[in-house]
């Protein structure tokens, strides 16, 4: 098994694990609403089933590392670095005194403290990054396959439009629907896209 095809695999099954601790890990966090509550409260500090949540949030990270080794060049530095702050993500949790369920939109709340600030800033990275990566993947397809590079570009609208939506109403659902946006077109870039040769490094 050639070293891209190793972790094409690996970043597919680190999206795939990631979800299934999100659902198990919510159906677990007493009171916690998938509608609501943000996936990374799952981990927080006070979290009722923080190992879970910090299990599920270090392997969606490690599913964009592997995506960068499988395929390398700009893309796969791009990549990386989603990775990197997918993993800084896990490591700096949000405060959560109350756990899970209604952390950062609960009165009790603890201000935000240098961990919380880290933790924003690292969210806002990952989107950046993985933007530039669908960019980068937009112009390099827009020639051999053009229908690739208008869905990429697509998806990279709808990211930032449902990443917007984050921390309001259904704040939850659009949380996931960001989520499943960005992870969704990740496995279609190790797998259906076969960047190695459609867009080379």
């Amino acid at each position: 098994m050639s070293r891209p095809t190793a972790a094409s695999r690996l970043a597919v099954g680190g999206v795939v694990l990631f979800w299934i601790g999100t659902l198990v890990a919510g159906a677990l966090a007493p009171g916690y609403s998938a509608r609501v509550d943000y996936i990374s409260s799952l981990a927080g500090r006070g979290s009722e089933v923080a190992v879970l949540g910090i299990a599920t949030l270090t392997v969606i990270g490690l599913a964009h590392l592997a995506a960068a080794a499988a395929l390398r060049g700009v893309i796969g530095v791009l990549l990386a670095l989603a990775g990197v702050a997918g993993l800084t993500v896990a490591a700096f949790r949000t405060g959560c005194p109350g756990g899970a369920a209604g952390c950062g939109f609960e009165t009790t709340d603890a201000p935000p403290d240098v961990a919380d600030v880290v933790h924003g800033l690292a969210v806002v990275g990952y989107e950046v990054a993985l933007l530039g990566a669908m960019l980068v993947v937009a112009v390099r397809l827009a020639r051999p396959r053009p229908v690739a590079a208008v869905l990429t570009a697509v998806a990279a609208v709808v990211s930032v439009v449902l990443m917007l939506q984050i921390g309001g109403v259904d704040n939850g659902w659009w949380q996931r629907g960001w989520l499943v946006v960005n992870t969704g077109w990740l496995v279609v870039l190790v797998t259906a896209l076969r960047v190695e040769s459609d867009v080379g490094s």
